[in-house]
C-alpha cells in the first residue's frame, strides 16, 4: 500500500485507479494534486488529502487510505472531508449560486471492513427515508472500499489485492485489467526512483510534526525524538496487524515493502511479549 502514496501523484496512476473503483472505463482526469492542504476559514481543523483530482466533467474526488480503523469514525471523517472540500469553491457574493458547486466523491480505503457485510465497497448516497424512489441528487457520494472482502467486480478485487503487496504476479489478482497493467508499470518505475526513499519517511512524518509541536515545549531535539518513535509505532502497529493475520516476516517485509531485517526485529519484539505497546517497540527499534 505504501507505494500508493507516489503513485496517487501520476495521472494516469490515479486515472486508472478511479476508473476501476467507478466502473468507468471512459474517465478522464483533468487535475491531479497530492498532499493538498484544505484549510478551515474559521482557523478550527483543516486537511490534508491523500490524492485529489478533478476530471473533465468537473467532478472532484479525494481518495485516502485508512489503516487504522479502531481510533477514529471513518464515515463521520468522510463527513468531515465532504464539507471542507466545498468550502473553498464558491466565491462570495450576490451572484453566487450554489447550483454551481461540482460533484464529488469521498472515497476511503481501508484493511477491515467496517460495516461487517463482506463486501469490498460501499456506495453511499443521500436518499429520502419517506421515499426510496427519491434520491436527493445533491451530488455527493461515499465510497468505503474494504481489502478483505473478496465479493464484488472481479476487476475491483483485483485492484485491491494489487494495492496490498503491490505486486502483478500476487495469485489474488485474478484480473490482468489493462488498467492494473498500467498502474503496476508506473508503481515499478517509481520503485527505481528517488521519490522511493521519500515515500517510506512518509509514514514517520506524522509522528515527526507532532514532534515538532512537543519540540516547541521541551526542547527541538527532545520533540523530534518522540515524533520519530510515534511514526515507528504506526509501522509497529502495520506489522502487528499482518501477524494476526498469519503472515511471517517475510510476507509482511513484502506486503509493506520494508527491510527484513527491520520486520524481522519487530515480529520478534511482539511475539516475545505481547504486553508491549506499539509505542514501546518502536522505542526499542529505535535504540538498537
Amino acid at each position: 500500500m505504501a507505494t500508493w502514496l507516489v503513485a496517487r501523484g501520476n495521472k494516469t496512476a490515479y486515472e486508472s485507479t478511479l476508473s476501476i473503483i467507478l466502473d468507468e472505463p471512459d474517465l478522464k482526469l483533468a487535475e491531479v494534486e497530492v498532499e493538498q492542504v484544505v484549510l478551515n476559514k474559521s482557523g478550527k481543523r483543516a486537511i490534508r488529502l491523500d490524492a485529489w483530482a478533478r476530471d473533465v466533467s468537473d467532478r472532484r474526488f479525494n481518495t485516502e487510505m485508512q489503516n487504522d480503523t479502531e481510533a477514529d469514525d471513518v464515515r463521520r471523517r468522510a463527513r468531515f472531508y465532504q464539507g471542507l472540500l466545498d468550502t473553498p469553491v464558491l466565491k462570495a457574493g450576490k451572484t453566487t449560486r450554489y447550483k454551481h458547486l461540482p460533484s464529488t466523491v469521498i472515497i476511503f480505503i481501508t484493511q477491515e471492513d467496517i460495516f461487517g457485510r463482506d463486501r469490498a465497497i460501499y456506495t453511499f448516497t443521500e436518499q429520502c427515508e419517506e421515499f426510496s424512489d427519491l434520491p436527493l441528487d445533491d451530488g455527493t457520494k461515499k465510497i468505503f472500499l474494504n481489502m478483505t472482502s473478496k465479493n464484488g467486480r472481479p476487476e475491483l478485487i483485483s485492484l485491491l489485492q494489487y494495492m496490498k503487496n503491490t505486486t502483478i504476479d500476487n495469485p489474488e489478482v485474478k484480473i490482468k485489467d489493462k488498467r492494473i497493467i498500467t498502474l503496476d508499470k508506473i508503481v515499478n518505475e517509481v520503485k527505481q526512483s528517488e521519490e522511493w526513499e521519500a515515500v517510506k519517511m512518509n509514514i514517520l512524518e506524522i509522528g515527526i510534526e507532532k514532534g515538532r509541536e512537543e519540540g516547541r515545549k521541551d526542547g527541538l531535539q527532545d520533540g523530534l525524538k518522540i515524533g520519530r518513535a510515534e511514526g515507528e509505532a504506526k509501522l509497529v502497529s502495520m506489522i502487528r496487524r499482518k501477524l494476526k493475520k498469519g503472515l511471517n516476516a517475510t510476507a509482511i517485509s513484502e506486503a509493506l515493502e520494508l527491510e527484513d531485517a527491520y520486520v524481522q526485529k519487530a515480529v520478534d519484539l511482539i511475539t516475545e511479549d505481547s504486553s508491549k505497546s506499539d509505542l514501546d517497540i518502536a522505542k526499542m527499534l529505535l535504540n538498537q
